[in-house]
Parts: C-alpha cells; structure tokens; sequence
C-alpha cells in the first residue's frame, strides 16, 4: 500500500465507520425486539438487519481503501493534566 501514516489514518476511519454502523443496528435491533413480539420473526429479522449491516461496513471499508486518501485532523489542542500526589 501506500504511506504507513496515510494507512494509519484510513484505518482509522474504517474503524469509525464500523463502530458507528455498529451501533445504528444494534439501536434498530432493540426497537425490532419491542416491535416484533414473535421470537421466530424476530429471530429472522435479526439475521437480516446484522447481514446488512455487516455488508454496509464491509462494502464502506473496501470503498475507502481503494479510493480514498484519508488525513486525519487531531483537534487542535490536547490537555494533559498532571496531578501530583
């Protein structure tokens, strides 16, 4: 691949879209729980929405790597607080 710094922050963001797809679908999955009183639909319906999601991601992370240079921007300033005992 490319530059080892570039590589670091594509991951990165691949790792970003991950978690935050990620967390889309569980919240989905907790309101079908609610919405779909039959463990059997529910049951499917999960497998659904987790192949989809998983499929999103994957598709998101492939699509980055092969046409995207990523640069990530730390905020601007960092605080560190050193306490003394």
């Amino acid at each position: 691949m490319g530059n080892n710094k570039v590589d670091k922050h594509k991951e990165k963001m691949n790792h970003m879209v991950k978690d935050e797809v990620t967390k889309m679908f569980e919240k989905i999955l907790d309101y079908a729980e609610v919405a779909v009183p039959n463990n059997d639909q529910y049951k499917k319906l999960r497998s659904k929405i987790l192949r989809v999601g998983n499929n999103c991601i994957r598709n998101i992370r492939k699509d980055i790597d092969r046409h995207y240079d990523v640069k990530y921007k730390a905020p601007a300033e960092t605080i560190i607080e050193v306490l003394q005992k």
